[in-house]
């Protein structure tokens, strides 16, 4: 009679209605899995866009640091070209020209 217990039990659990629970238990870790897997290729996709924003800034950035490089580099003509004009402006002073001594004043008492 056991064996007849235990060969219906087989069969009830093989029902098309019933599923056993390490079967269930399983399905749910999988359906778990599932959800995470997608939640995942959502937040990759959202960073794929935004890396790409970011990319975009970046290659912006870089054309204006060397336009700055390019200003910046200038500079030195800048400067020798004034240095030039200047001497040839005042050829006979530029050993003897002297900057004047700054003066400043500081009140030593406050009128009260």
């Amino acid at each position: 009679m056991s064996q007849r217990m235990s060969l219906a039990r087989s069969r009830a659990s093989m029902a098309p209605g019933s599923v056993p629970s390490s079967v269930s238990a399983r399905l749910a870790a999988k359906q778990a899995e599932l959800q995470a897997l997608q939640q995942l290729r959502a937040e990759s996709a959202q960073l794929t866009q935004e890396l790409a924003r970011l990319s975009e800034r970046v290659d912006t950035l870089v054309c204006g640091g060397q336009s700055v490089a390019s200003v910046m580099a200038s500079w030195q003509g800048v400067f020798r070209a004034i240095h030039i004009a200047q001497a040839a402006m005042h050829p006979d002073d530029d050993t003897s020209r002297t900057v004047p001594e700054a003066l400043v004043r500081i009140p030593m008492h406050h009128a009260t």
